[in-house]
């Protein structure tokens, strides 16, 4: 069964209008727009615009249009002006407007002359496919269209990345490290059914993702950011080339080494992938209201994350690190506290905290990463 064009999906919108204007916002960060700032994409009044960014020491704004029929292009234009007030009213100085219809030249030269001297960018049906379509598009077409990247996108994907984002990693805690390599070989000892791979070393990189513009990443996790992080952290290991930065394809098991399924401490779940995103739109979606929230419900919905985050299972090997280096970034994001070597000092205590969330009851979890802070 051949997998839908990405135009198609495009065109034929079914993800509604919060899912479009994230998208938007995806795009104008590989687009080069910083500062991106979605307002209301859950609802409530926008005031005219659906995106706040700054490109080239200007303020844009972006809106989005992805209804799910064809529309004329009279009914284009007139969203086009209706969206195009809000540069005014928001007191910006240039204007992208996002619209999954077709649009002859002669249309796209036409709603381009409606803003008159305002810097502006079209982005329509054939431009968002050819984004979404190049390598460094496919992560967002993964994520928002759920097109899966073909072997070759993959590969494209990774040599598109500029490794001098590794130099935003903080730099190991050396002395962590002996101890998160021992926690490693009991939790994670992944067995899979295709195929028995290779056992890699782990240790866990304490690493924040420190940004130089001052932004916070997990306040923006996407799936292809989880992969580009579970590459970094695997860098160096006898990891499979060919399992770093990806997603599993197979089912696995938690468990001592030559365990079965049946005896397995801990079976994920085959088909995560859309859990998996529904965790992360679960956590951007509430980050904005944690950063006001009391210290408590912030560890708490950390706790959540965490365990979630472990239950799924993405990967084939190092879960475990990416887990612990976004539990680590967002407490310092949140609570500017990282998290100490107590919450894995004792492997034996943080594996039944988990068992315990597994079973419903998070207070062990919660506590156990409270007294970690530091």
């Amino acid at each position: 069964m051949s997998l839908p064009s990405t135009e198609s999906v495009l065109h034929d919108w079914r993800y509604g209008q919060p899912q479009a204007e994230r998208l938007c916002a995806a795009l104008m960060h590989i687009e080069g727009f910083e500062s991106i700032d979605p307002q209301h994409p859950l609802g409530g009044p926008d005031e005219t615009k659906d995106v706040i960014a700054i490109k080239n020491s200007k303020k844009w704004v972006g809106a989005a249009y992805f209804p799910p029929t064809e529309k004329s292009f009279n009914e284009i234009k007139k969203k086009f002006s209706d969206d195009f007030a809000g540069v005014a009213k928001n007191d910006a100085s240039a204007f992208a407007f996002f619209v999954n219809q077709h649009l002859s030249v002669t249309e796209r030269k036409e709603l381009i002359s409606q803003a008159d001297q305002i810097e502006t960018e079209l982005y329509h049906l054939e431009r968002l496919a050819s984004l979404l379509d190049a390598p460094k598009g496919c992560g967002i077409r993964l994520q928002y269209l759920r097109i899966p990247m073909t072997e070759e996108e993959q590969w494209e994907f990774w040599n598109s990345m500029n490794y001098d984002v590794v130099r935003k990693l903080v730099q190991n805690e050396s002395s962590l490290q002996s101890i998160h390599s021992k926690l490693d070989l009991v939790l994670a000892r992944t067995n899979t059914l295709l195929a028995n791979l290779q056992q890699s070393p782990s240790s866990l990189l304490t690493q924040a993702l420190v940004m130089d513009n001052g932004e916070t990443p997990t306040a923006s996790l996407s799936i292809s950011m989880l992969c580009w992080l579970h590459r970094i952290v695997t860098e160096g290991t006898t990891t499979p080339e060919s399992t770093r930065g990806r997603l599993r394809s197979v089912a696995v098991w938690i468990g001592p080494p030559g365990s079965s399924p049946e005896a397995a401490t801990f079976v994920p779940p085959n088909d995560f992938v859309h859990p998996l995103f529904e965790l992360l739109e679960w956590w951007k979606s509430g980050y904005a209201s944690l950063r006001n929230n009391e210290k408590q419900a912030v560890i708490h919905a950390l706790a959540e994350f965490h365990h979630r985050f472990l239950s799924l299972h993405p990967f084939l090997d190092a879960n475990g690190r990416v887990a612990r280096i976004l539990l680590d970034q967002a407490a310092r994001e949140l609570l500017n506290s990282g998290i100490g070597a107590e919450l894995v000092s004792d492997a034996v205590a943080y594996l039944n905290c988990l068992k315990a969330a597994d079973q419903g009851n998070m207070q062990p979890l919660t506590g156990l990463i409270a007294a970690s802070l530091r």
